[in-house]
């Protein structure tokens, strides 16, 4: 079905086009002087002034989902169990967990009775969605506030687990640190066992098919 043409009529100043061009020029300019004005205020910065990287950094949002980091608990043991629960819900694929059990003498280092003897993260690869921290069962996996992940080689940008580690030091050293995830409230569903039938009460009757009757 064609749609129908509205016809409008335009104005001498649109047809010329030099009234709207005025107009462009004036926002423009109220904005150029706007910023000029706001250059010589005083202050480290103001709303119009560029902000002079690396030099000068914005403060991040608590939430920013960046740099990955492998954290421990308060006894200073690794919280991470190796179950590979995030390398399973990456969308990218980027996380590779080897699992490993504890052995004797060494159960105060870890908080299971196994641990990831590997853990590596291609940052290339990650979207940075955080799925992994979400599904994590024992709150290892944490996404920081590290930004600055550009390198020169694809190995600088493999994330191994001793990488992972100095990055929750550093954090914790910045006091910089997500608090702990909340526990999803389950709701207990009651399970219905089989319905009782009361005494005396009628049984349906049967039916009875055309083999039965003849």
């Amino acid at each position: 079905m064609a749609k129908p043409v509205v016809k409008r009529e335009y104005t001498f100043g649109e047809r010329i086009y030099l009234w709207e061009i005025l107009k462009g020029l004036k926002i423009t300019w109220k904005h150029f002087t706007f910023n000029v004005r706001a250059s010589f205020r005083k202050g480290p910065h103001t709303v119009p002034t560029c902000w002079q990287y690396p030099w000068d950094k914005r403060e991040i949002s608590p939430i920013f989902r960046g740099e990955h980091m492998l954290t421990l608990d308060e006894e200073g043991r690794e919280k991470c169990i190796g179950c590979g629960m995030c390398a399973r819900i990456c969308p990218a694929q980027c996380i590779t967990v080897k699992r490993g059990k504890v052995k004797e003498g060494e159960e105060h280092k870890y908080a299971g009775k196994t641990y990831c003897e590997e853990f590596e993260i291609d940052l290339l690869r990650c979207i940075f969605c955080g799925f992994c921290e979400e599904t994590c069962p024992k709150d290892a996996i944490k996404l920081g506030q590290g930004y600055e992940l550009a390198d020169y080689s694809r190995e600088a940008c493999l994330a191994n687990k001793d990488r992972l580690m100095a990055n929750f030091f550093k954090a914790k050293e910045e006091g910089k640190l997500k608090p702990p995830r909340k526990p999803v409230p389950v709701v207990k569903v009651e399970k219905k066992g089989p319905v009782k039938k009361q005494a005396g009460e009628a049984k349906a009757p049967k039916k009875t098919t055309k083999k039965e009757t003849e």
